[in-house]
């Protein structure tokens, strides 16, 4: 598949209509791997810049879609049209398909709360959904291990992780060697939470324009702080790039 690069990180240019046959291929086990997904943006990119583990991840995953703006614009900049693919519509999109070829699922991360309000929800949107794995993200000392067994035993082919940036990632890349060959595995970050109705995503309007983002700083000041240190450094560094061909 198209591969380009963003401030020198893979991002696969690919339609969601690639990326759900590049995850059938792998329930088909035509790979020699599992495959780990990764939806990539410009604070994750600032944050690997920061951290050799998180950038060895990115580096390693087999699939990297573009979930930000900023990196959709960067690609644009480099003369790479692109469109935005938001982690939590692939995520959608995969229970969809995993539904409709009775492909087991496995779920992993959320609050108590959220995940037991994710199982009532998500066969409702997805009639026919498999679950066969499930465990809220609050996982205790010493029992990672027997929980990635039981994923393993589930013979689950989808694993959607929800335990946020990097940590989601941290923990696909511990125990990726564990997992089957047939198995999809893929960071989710907030989705359960906006699935089951307990955080609200960006309304259609502002989905059109990429200012997602925008809406989720509306909604939770906390993060300005954050976006504050990594956007502005993230455009500086994809203008200069484009100026002087270095970053």
């Amino acid at each position: 598949m198209p591969r380009s690069q963003v401030l020198g990180y893979p991002v696969d240019v690919i339609t969601f209509d690639d990326a759900l046959q590049a995850i059938q291929s792998q329930w088909q086990g035509h790979n020699a791997k599992n495959m780990q997904v990764v939806t990539i943006n410009a604070e994750m990119i600032m944050q690997a810049q920061e951290d050799k583990n998180l950038d060895h991840v990115i580096r390693e995953a087999d699939l990297i879609v573009p979930d930000g703006a900023g990196v959709v614009m960067a690609l644009k900049m480099d003369g790479v049209t692109c469109a935005r693919m938001p982690g939590i519509e692939l995520a959608q999109k995969a229970l969809a398909c995993a539904a409709s070829k009775n492909e087991p699922v496995a779920l992993l991360g959320g609050r108590p709360e959220v995940m037991e309000k994710l199982l009532e929800v998500l066969p409702q949107k997805h009639p026919g959904l498999k679950i066969v794995f499930q465990h809220h993200g609050f996982i205790q000392a010493g029992t990672e291990e027997e929980i990635v067994n039981q994923i393993c035993q589930s013979q689950a082919k989808l694993l959607l992780v929800a335990m946020g940036v990097p940590r989601q990632e941290f923990f696909i890349k511990e125990w990726r060697d564990k997992f089957p060959k047939d198995l999809v595995v893929m960071g989710v970050g907030g989705s359960f939470d906006v699935w089951t109705g307990f955080v609200k995503r960006a309304p259609e309007s502002y989905q059109k324009l990429n200012l997602e983002w925008l809406y989720r700083l509306k909604s939770e000041p906390w993060r300005f702080s954050r976006m504050a240190s990594t956007l502005p450094k993230f455009a500086l560094q994809v203008i200069f790039k484009r100026m002087f061909g270095k970053a």
